[in-house]
């Protein structure tokens, strides 16, 4: 009987385990990247563009007609300027912090 409950417990900590790392696989990959990214690709276009008619038409031609996609640029592009700033920081700054020091 002792056994049985070992078992049982272990089978449905496992199967427990197993289900909330696949609901979190799905929420973290797919879901929560598509809100985050679409709320900031629709802030990004409507700020940009004020007109609902070229919003639209920015959406469906360089988009594909998501906001996600636009968030990803947006986000991609700001992660890619701030590296840029950042190497060429450390490059122009180390030497002359070794000039200096």
């Amino acid at each position: 009987m002792l056994l049985k409950n070992i078992l049982r417990r272990n089978y449905m900590e496992e199967f427990f385990g197993w289900l909330v790392q696949v609901f979190m696989e799905g929420v973290v990959e797919y879901f929560l990247p598509s809100v985050v990214f679409g709320v900031i690709g629709f802030s990004y276009l409507h700020l940009r563009y004020w007109s609902k008619v070229q919003v639209q038409q920015v959406l469906v031609r360089e988009y594909d007609n998501s906001y996600s996609n636009a968030g990803r640029v947006v986000v991609l592009n700001t992660v890619a300027a701030i590296g840029i700033l950042l190497v060429l920081g450390f490059m122009i700054g180390a030497p002359v912090l070794h000039w200096l020091g």
